[in-house]
């Protein structure tokens, strides 16, 4: 390895590392990444990607596995809050043959039409093909494949939390994920199901360290903090809440 990665403040020598790791805005040197050493999660991950978009989001699914997993040792239903082509969540059911599950369901919401115009952040606002991706008719096409065998899985498309009229919510919920890109609408579902997070339950959200997203991470930090919680940042860009 030779490569170098250079700026005005650092420069990194890759050729004298032993192991790393470069995705998302991240480059991590000298670790085990030991997930990428799982024949198991990697076979299913190679199978499912579909861009280098996907390829690209190894570690934060890697996360999202553990945290699923989590889930599916306590009690409760499992819940996703902005799909998009529902990558994440198609490894981990695949990952954890989350269709022999017989007493949990895992609820995907999402418009597939965009986020909502009155639910658009200041910051994206500024970028106006921000929402072209998320309309795109073939996403729920791509999820309507990718979770065709898992009886267990509930699509419901609509706004949030709106659309959250449109079935019983859980009572119990034992893993949430937030992945709306709007603190709108984030908290508009933590509003409704954060208190139905059952003990020890880890609600993920997906954009709070990225900087498009600092409206999110300011308005939910700021939300958390009001109930006693604290958030804990990751590297990958999300951050965790874990219910007490």
């Amino acid at each position: 390895m030779s490569e170098k990665i250079s700026d005005n403040k650092i420069t990194i020598d890759l050729s004298k590392a032993k192991s790393h790791f470069r995705a998302e805005g991240m480059t991590v040197i000298n670790r085990n990444f030991h997930f990428l050493q799982d024949e198991n999660f990697m076979k299913v991950y190679n199978n499912l990607t579909n861009d280098e978009k996907e390829k690209s989001r190894i570690w934060k699914v890697h996360i999202f596995c553990n945290f699923f997993k989590h889930g599916l040792n306590l009690n409760g239903d499992l819940i996703e809050c902005g799909v998009f082509r529902g990558f994440s969540s198609a490894v981990a059911c695949n990952l954890f043959n989350f269709d022999q599950f017989n007493n949990k369901k895992l609820f995907l919401f999402d418009t597939w039409d965009g986020i909502p115009e009155d639910q658009l952040d200041e910051l994206r606002k500024k970028n106006t093909n921000i929402n072209k991706q998320y309309k795109l008719k073939e996403n729920l096409m791509i999820v309507d494949e990718r979770f065709k065998k898992f009886n267990n899985v509930i699509k419901v498309k609509g706004k949030v939390p709106d659309s959250f009229k449109k079935i019983n919510l859980p009572k119990k919920i034992s893993f949430l994920h937030l992945d709306m890109n709007t603190h709108i609408g984030e908290i508009a579902a933590l509003e409704r199901l954060f208190q139905r997070l059952v003990k020890g339950a880890v609600c993920l959200l997906d954009d709070f360290g990225v900087l498009v997203a600092r409206e999110q991470m300011l308005n939910e930090k700021k939300w958390f903090a009001e109930r006693n919680y604290n958030v804990c940042e990751l590297p990958t860009g999300q951050a965790f809440v874990i219910k007490l």
